[in-house]
Protein backbone atom coordinates (compact mmCIF):
# COMPACT_ATOMS: atom_id res chain seq x y z
CA UNK A 1 0.00 0.00 0.00
CA UNK A 2 1.31 3.25 -1.09
CA UNK A 3 1.74 6.10 1.92
CA UNK A 4 1.54 9.46 1.17
CA UNK A 5 4.78 10.93 2.32
CA UNK A 6 6.63 8.35 2.54
CA UNK A 7 7.13 7.37 -0.30
CA UNK A 8 11.05 6.71 -2.40
CA UNK A 9 11.20 5.44 -5.85
CA UNK A 10 14.91 4.58 -6.48
CA UNK A 11 14.34 5.43 -10.45
CA UNK A 12 12.61 6.86 -13.08
CA UNK A 13 13.16 7.30 -16.91
CA UNK A 14 15.70 9.51 -18.70
CA UNK A 15 15.56 11.37 -21.80
CA UNK A 16 18.28 10.75 -23.90
CA UNK A 17 21.33 12.03 -22.96
CA UNK A 18 22.30 13.76 -26.18
CA UNK A 19 18.77 15.43 -26.36
CA UNK A 20 19.20 16.89 -23.05
CA UNK A 21 23.07 18.24 -23.66
CA UNK A 22 21.91 20.07 -27.25
CA UNK A 23 20.09 22.23 -24.70
CA UNK A 24 23.23 23.48 -22.34
CA UNK A 25 24.58 25.91 -24.77
CA UNK A 26 20.99 27.79 -25.93
CA UNK A 27 19.91 30.41 -24.19
CA UNK A 28 17.58 30.24 -21.55
CA UNK A 29 15.41 32.92 -22.59
CA UNK A 30 15.31 31.61 -26.33
CA UNK A 31 13.59 28.45 -24.95
CA UNK A 32 11.15 29.90 -22.56
CA UNK A 33 10.07 32.73 -25.80
CA UNK A 34 9.81 28.90 -27.42
CA UNK A 35 7.49 27.61 -24.67
CA UNK A 36 4.68 30.53 -24.68
CA UNK A 37 6.75 32.29 -21.32
CA UNK A 38 5.28 29.86 -19.18
CA UNK A 39 7.96 27.12 -17.85
CA UNK A 40 9.89 29.31 -15.76
CA UNK A 41 10.98 28.86 -12.42
CA UNK A 42 10.33 31.60 -10.21
CA UNK A 43 12.96 34.57 -9.98
CA UNK A 44 14.18 34.14 -6.75
CA UNK A 45 15.66 30.83 -7.77
CA UNK A 46 19.40 32.17 -8.64
CA UNK A 47 22.36 30.25 -8.99
CA UNK A 48 24.81 30.48 -5.97
CA UNK A 49 28.30 30.13 -6.99
CA UNK A 50 30.32 30.77 -9.69
CA UNK A 51 28.97 27.65 -11.79
CA UNK A 52 25.44 29.63 -13.54
CA UNK A 53 24.92 26.60 -16.10
CA UNK A 54 22.77 23.97 -15.43
CA UNK A 55 21.59 21.35 -17.54
CA UNK A 56 20.00 17.45 -16.59
CA UNK A 57 17.36 15.36 -15.73
CA UNK A 58 15.20 16.30 -13.07
CA UNK A 59 15.08 13.45 -9.89
CA UNK A 60 12.65 15.31 -7.85
CA UNK A 61 12.61 15.51 -3.82
CA UNK A 62 9.50 16.47 -2.05
CA UNK A 63 10.63 17.55 2.11
CA UNK A 64 9.67 18.28 5.31
CA UNK A 65 10.07 21.78 5.75
CA UNK A 66 13.87 22.37 7.01
CA UNK A 67 14.57 19.25 6.52
CA UNK A 68 17.12 17.47 4.57
CA UNK A 69 16.92 13.66 4.93
CA UNK A 70 15.57 12.94 1.52
CA UNK A 71 17.60 15.43 -0.10
CA UNK A 72 20.87 13.21 1.13
CA UNK A 73 19.14 10.11 0.19
CA UNK A 74 18.35 10.96 -3.67
CA UNK A 75 21.85 11.69 -3.88
CA UNK A 76 22.94 8.34 -3.44
CA UNK A 77 20.23 7.08 -5.64
CA UNK A 78 20.97 9.85 -8.37
CA UNK A 79 23.13 9.03 -11.56
CA UNK A 80 26.00 11.01 -13.10
CA UNK A 81 23.69 13.97 -15.14
CA UNK A 82 21.07 13.91 -12.89
CA UNK A 83 19.90 17.58 -11.85
CA UNK A 84 18.16 17.03 -8.18
CA UNK A 85 15.17 19.47 -7.74
CA UNK A 86 14.11 19.75 -4.13
CA UNK A 87 10.92 21.26 -3.50
CA UNK A 88 11.55 22.78 0.25
CA UNK A 89 8.41 24.89 0.28
CA UNK A 90 10.34 28.11 -0.25
CA UNK A 91 11.82 28.02 3.53
CA UNK A 92 13.65 30.91 3.79
CA UNK A 93 14.80 30.20 7.62
CA UNK A 94 16.82 27.26 7.50
CA UNK A 95 19.25 25.63 4.68
CA UNK A 96 18.87 22.38 3.40
CA UNK A 97 22.12 21.49 1.76
CA UNK A 98 26.10 22.56 2.41
CA UNK A 99 29.38 21.91 1.56
CA UNK A 100 29.26 18.14 2.21
CA UNK A 101 26.40 17.49 -0.03
CA UNK A 102 28.09 19.68 -3.08
CA UNK A 103 31.37 17.02 -2.08
CA UNK A 104 29.35 14.15 -2.33
CA UNK A 105 27.24 15.23 -5.63
CA UNK A 106 30.67 16.40 -7.46
CA UNK A 107 32.30 13.19 -6.39
CA UNK A 108 29.29 11.46 -8.52
CA UNK A 109 29.31 13.61 -11.42
CA UNK A 110 25.83 14.87 -10.35
CA UNK A 111 24.30 17.54 -12.91
CA UNK A 112 23.42 20.35 -9.74
CA UNK A 113 21.12 20.94 -7.39
CA UNK A 114 17.71 23.30 -7.58
CA UNK A 115 16.60 24.23 -4.55
CA UNK A 116 12.96 25.92 -3.90
CA UNK A 117 14.52 26.91 0.20
CA UNK A 118 17.85 27.93 1.45
CA UNK A 119 21.00 26.50 0.71
CA UNK A 120 24.58 27.11 2.68
CA UNK A 121 28.37 27.34 2.68
CA UNK A 122 28.66 28.89 -0.70
CA UNK A 123 32.11 29.88 -0.54
CA UNK A 124 32.35 26.18 -1.92
CA UNK A 125 30.19 26.84 -4.62
CA UNK A 126 32.42 30.31 -5.58
CA UNK A 127 35.12 27.75 -5.55
CA UNK A 128 34.40 24.84 -7.67
CA UNK A 129 32.55 24.09 -10.79
CA UNK A 130 29.05 22.97 -9.36
CA UNK A 131 26.19 24.02 -10.18
CA UNK A 132 23.76 25.07 -7.57
CA UNK A 133 20.20 27.43 -7.67
CA UNK A 134 18.22 28.27 -4.73
CA UNK A 135 15.96 30.79 -3.23
CA UNK A 136 17.95 31.78 -0.63
CA UNK A 137 20.86 31.35 1.86
CA UNK A 138 21.41 30.95 5.36
CA UNK A 139 23.72 29.71 7.76
CA UNK A 140 21.02 27.71 9.70
CA UNK A 141 21.23 24.19 9.09
CA UNK A 142 18.53 21.46 8.59
CA UNK A 143 17.17 18.09 10.68
CA UNK A 144 16.81 15.24 9.30
CA UNK A 145 13.71 13.90 10.62
CA UNK A 146 11.39 13.42 7.88
CA UNK A 147 9.00 13.18 5.81
CA UNK A 148 9.09 13.20 2.57
CA UNK A 149 8.87 11.90 -1.02
CA UNK A 150 11.68 10.78 -4.02
CA UNK A 151 10.97 10.74 -7.96
CA UNK A 152 7.17 11.68 -7.43
CA UNK A 153 5.69 14.96 -9.05
CA UNK A 154 6.72 18.76 -7.25
CA UNK A 155 6.07 21.83 -7.46
CA UNK A 156 9.11 24.11 -7.16
CA UNK A 157 9.15 27.63 -7.24
CA UNK A 158 6.01 28.18 -9.37
CA UNK A 159 6.64 25.41 -11.88
CA UNK A 160 5.49 21.54 -11.69
CA UNK A 161 8.20 19.20 -12.06
CA UNK A 162 8.14 15.71 -13.03
CA UNK A 163 11.55 13.15 -12.75
CA UNK A 164 13.07 13.51 -15.83
CA UNK A 165 11.72 16.71 -17.19
CA UNK A 166 14.75 18.22 -18.47
CA UNK A 167 16.10 21.28 -16.24
CA UNK A 168 18.37 23.80 -18.37
CA UNK A 169 19.28 26.86 -16.41
CA UNK A 170 21.71 29.82 -17.19
CA UNK A 171 22.58 33.26 -15.77
CA UNK A 172 18.52 34.25 -16.20
CA UNK A 173 17.09 31.20 -14.49
CA UNK A 174 15.68 28.08 -14.96
CA UNK A 175 13.04 26.49 -17.46
CA UNK A 176 11.63 22.80 -17.43
CA UNK A 177 11.42 20.98 -20.61
CA UNK A 178 8.98 17.94 -20.92
CA UNK A 179 11.10 15.01 -22.42
CA UNK A 180 7.85 15.07 -24.76
CA UNK A 181 8.43 18.20 -26.27
CA UNK A 182 11.87 18.61 -26.42
CA UNK A 183 12.94 17.65 -29.74
CA UNK A 184 10.89 19.53 -31.74
CA UNK A 185 11.44 22.33 -28.71
CA UNK A 186 15.10 22.39 -29.29
CA UNK A 187 14.96 22.93 -32.90
CA UNK A 188 12.60 25.84 -32.32
CA UNK A 189 15.21 27.55 -30.42
CA UNK A 190 17.84 26.91 -32.77
CA UNK A 191 16.21 28.73 -34.53
CA UNK A 192 15.51 31.52 -32.90
CA UNK A 193 19.32 31.54 -31.74
CA UNK A 194 20.39 31.78 -35.94
CA UNK A 195 17.44 34.51 -36.27
CA UNK A 196 18.91 36.54 -33.60
CA UNK A 197 22.19 36.51 -35.00
CA UNK A 198 21.12 37.96 -37.79
CA UNK A 199 19.58 40.80 -35.65
CA UNK A 200 23.30 41.65 -34.24
CA UNK A 201 24.70 42.27 -37.88
CA UNK A 202 21.59 44.69 -38.97
CA UNK A 203 21.80 46.42 -35.45
CA UNK A 204 25.74 46.77 -36.39
CA UNK A 205 24.84 47.90 -40.20
CA UNK A 206 22.65 50.13 -39.16
CA UNK A 207 19.47 48.70 -40.98
CA UNK A 208 17.87 47.56 -37.54
CA UNK A 209 15.02 50.59 -37.30
CA UNK A 210 14.09 49.46 -41.13
CA UNK A 211 13.92 45.74 -40.68
CA UNK A 212 10.52 43.65 -39.65
CA UNK A 213 11.83 43.11 -36.30
CA UNK A 214 11.72 46.52 -35.41
CA UNK A 215 8.81 47.81 -37.51
CA UNK A 216 6.04 45.80 -35.84
CA UNK A 217 6.99 48.18 -32.69
CA UNK A 218 5.22 50.91 -35.01
CA UNK A 219 3.05 48.37 -36.22
CA UNK A 220 1.92 47.97 -32.98
CA UNK A 221 1.68 51.41 -31.37
CA UNK A 222 -0.25 52.29 -34.58
CA UNK A 223 -2.75 49.45 -33.69
CA UNK A 224 -3.13 50.11 -29.86
CA UNK A 225 -4.40 54.05 -31.11
CA UNK A 226 -1.21 55.88 -28.95
CA UNK A 227 -1.34 59.41 -29.90
CA UNK A 228 2.10 60.34 -31.22
CA UNK A 229 3.21 64.00 -30.62
CA UNK A 230 6.66 65.50 -32.85
CA UNK A 231 9.65 66.77 -31.28
CA UNK A 232 9.94 69.55 -29.10
CA UNK A 233 11.21 72.80 -30.84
Amino acid sequence: MSTPGLRIYEDFKRPDSELIEAFRNIPVANISDCMGRLFCLHSSIKPRGKCKKICGPALTVKSAMADNLLFNKAIALAQPGDVIVVNDSGDLTHSVCGDIMYQFAKYKNLGGFVVDGCVRDTQYLEEHDFPVYARGVTPRGPYKNGYGEINTDIACADQVVHPGDIIVGDEDGIVVIRPEDAAELLEKAKAVVEREAKFDELIRTGKWESSPGFTMIDNNIEKCGFEVYGKQK
